[in-house]
């Protein structure tokens, strides 16, 4: 399973029913009957993987460098944040904000349909795993539980994606939600409501909780009961729940060390390492290439001048890098070039160019239960948490309390995690504004009647992609509140 990609097809393609590309990349089970896939235990496994390929290498069906799987979502969630400058590459059109967000440019139907084609793949193993007539209940279970793990998580990014945050957003439309199989006559739904969302995320994580109690993955390509409690975390905190934020984010991170200061300065492409919760493997046959968060940093310069893959256009903007203090570990992997800019090791890959690629750390579930203690009034407990990272990182140790304390672990968080798909998402769900500040004019190219974008921005939020609004019967195209339509424009007032 270390490479379960190798696998997935195995069952499938040994009694000839459809070919790899088919199986993994549609829904598990519109090619072969039910019946036939799920008969056995190793058929349900097989269409699980199905579902963990999509997760890791997408569909790349528009044919562009952003649209190659899960990998390629977080550089978006990074560089439409502060502290990333895009120079050159395709995803200057994402830092931009050129329009990515609008209903009839390619990325938001790359996002929209990423998630419900992954979110169907689980639909089909969630329905039917339980008929299958071997293996043990411990094993179904399993299954089922990184399933619902996964369903909940697609639905997840798509709330958040194309929705204002929660607390200012309960009544409003959220997603569609689909439990069950759905095939090319399915009937679209409507939006519903936020909170209807939310509470099927919260309902598949809770069981997928439950049902992953005693299951030991393989592999950290793979989704435990840790990280569904680490997903269970991510939504408490964006639901504001700090008191469930902080209890699972303690839960979620117990086995796992912190990163220490030779592991962050060696760069982020091994997934054994052990403060690492989650990830995706990569290999030379199994490799995302020029789609990978390695293509794009811009680090060829040390290290023996070791060349890696092509694009490198990510850089740091002077403003954050001069947040850090000297003798901070991290501040050692910036570097000022050409006189005018600087970039980070964090991300370089392995000396093969097969570095894996990091979803989730346990900093982040220190972080983010600091802050949700912090934001209980519970400042000593926030304080010792933040102070536990700072000190190992050699940056001063913060004796903030209150609301400067809050905005000392949110900075913490973009200097610890920074790259790493929180970026956009956090100044979302704290109702921030977009400023950037320093350098970003000279080499970002952004387009000043854009920037800033205030609070409550919609060009934050993507709009429905209009091929799901042409053929969806139950969506209008009318801009909210009039239609179902999400405005591209404009900032919205709670």
């Amino acid at each position: 399973m270390k490479h379960l990609y190798r696998i997935i097809c195995v069952v499938l393609v040994a009694a000839g029913l459809c070919s790899c590309k088919d199986f993994l990349e549609t829904n598990p089970t519109s090619s072969v009957a039910d019946s036939e896939v799920f008969t056995t235990i190793n058929g349900a496994q097989a269409a699980l993987n199905g579902c963990y390929y999509h997760l890791f290498l997408g569909s790349g069906g528009s044919g562009r460098q952003d649209d190659w799987g899960y990998a390629t979502h977080l550089m978006t969630f990074s560089v439409d944040g502060e502290d990333l400058i895009v120079w050159g590459g395709w995803y200057g059109y994402d830092y931009n904000f050129w329009g990515h967000t609008r209903g009839d440019i390619f990325k938001s139907s790359c996002l929209w349909y990423y998630y419900y084609i992954l979110i169907n793949n689980c639909n089909s193993v969630i329905a039917y795993v339980d008929d299958v007539q071997d293996g043990e209940e411990s094993e179904k279970n399993a299954i089922k539980g990184q399933a619902l793990a996964m369903r909940g998580w697609a639905y997840f990014h798509l709330i958040r994606l194309y929705q204002q945050t929660y607390v200012i957003a309960k009544d409003m439309p959220g997603v569609p939600i689909y439990t069950e199989p759905t095939t090319d006559t399915t009937e679209g739904k409507g939006r519903g409501t936020v909170q209807q969302t939310y509470d099927q995320i919260l309902s598949d994580l809770t069981q997928a909780e439950s049902l992953l109690a005693g299951f030991t993955r393989s592999d950290k390509n793979l989704i435990d009961q840790s990280v569904a409690r680490a997903f269970l975390a991510q939504v408490y905190l964006t639901m504001n729940d700090w008191e469930k934020a902080a209890s699972y984010a303690a839960s979620a991170r117990a086995s796992y060390p912190l990163t220490t200061n030779d592991e962050y300065y060696e760069g982020f492409h091994e997934l054994n390492t052990p403060s690492w919760m989650w990830g995706m493997y990569q290999t030379k046959e199994q490799n995302l290439s020029d789609y990978s968060p390695f293509a794009m940093w811009a680090n060829w310069l040390v290290r023996d001048g070791d060349y890696g893959w092509t694009f490198q256009c990510f850089f740091l903007n002077d403003v954050f890098v001069n947040y850090f203090e000297d003798g901070d570990v991290r501040k050692d992997q910036f570097h000022w070039v050409w006189d005018c800019i600087n970039y980070s090791d964090k991300f370089y890959d392995d000396t093969d160019l097969c570095g894996d690629i990091v979803y989730m750390r346990s900093e982040e579930m220190l972080l983010t239960q600091a802050e949700a203690l912090a934001r209980q009034g519970k400042d000593s407990e926030a304080q010792a948490l933040l102070n536990e990272l700072q000190s190992m990182r050699g940056a001063n140790p913060t004796s903030a309390s209150g609301d400067e304390l809050i905005e000392a672990i949110l900075l913490e968080r973009r200097k610890e995690l920074y790259g790493e798909g929180l970026e956009w998402f956090d100044l979302i769900r704290n109702q921030k504004p977009l400023l950037r500040e320093g350098d970003h004019a000279s080499y970002g190219g952004h387009d000043n009647n854009v920037f800033p974008l205030a609070a409550h921005s919609w060009r934050f939020i993507y709009q429905i992609p209009n091929t799901e609004i042409v053929n969806n019967p139950n969506m209008s195209s009318e801009i909210w509140p009039a239609g179902d339509q999400n405005p591209f424009s404009g900032i919205y007032t709670p």
